[in-house]
């Protein structure tokens, strides 16, 4: 049996669309976001209540929570504050690091992946 030239265009078309559409079902997998661990850290400078107030104001933490994390940061040199996806950590960071300068002080903050 022989086809025309439109037939057989029309044939291969279907088969890639089989091969395309089995090829996106069987690896096409969303996974949840990676998620990262905001850790505050220690230093000599940086008043408790100002690290208070940032736990609060940007971290959305109680005042008893905050005042806990504040001590285990000085205490342990370093707490886990929040966990959030990548995206959401880095702005949490950059405005820790943005109002502790503003304020004039050290606050150190980092990124850690969770495991």
């Amino acid at each position: 049996m022989q086809y025309t030239m439109r037939e057989r265009a029309s044939m291969i078309e279907s088969k890639d669309q089989e091969k395309i559409q089995t090829a996106g079902h069987s690896i096409l997998t969303i996974g949840e976001p990676k998620q990262y661990y905001v850790v505050m850290h220690n230093d000599n400078k940086t008043p408790f209540d100002f690290v208070i107030d940032i736990l609060m104001g940007l971290f959305s933490h109680d005042k008893g929570t905050s005042a806990d994390l504040a001590h285990k940061i000085h205490t342990d040199e370093k707490a886990i504050v929040g966990m959030y996806n990548l995206e959401i950590a880095e702005q949490k960071v950059e405005e820790v690091v943005k109002a502790s300068r503003i304020a004039g002080y050290p606050l150190s903050v980092t990124l850690e992946p969770t495991t």
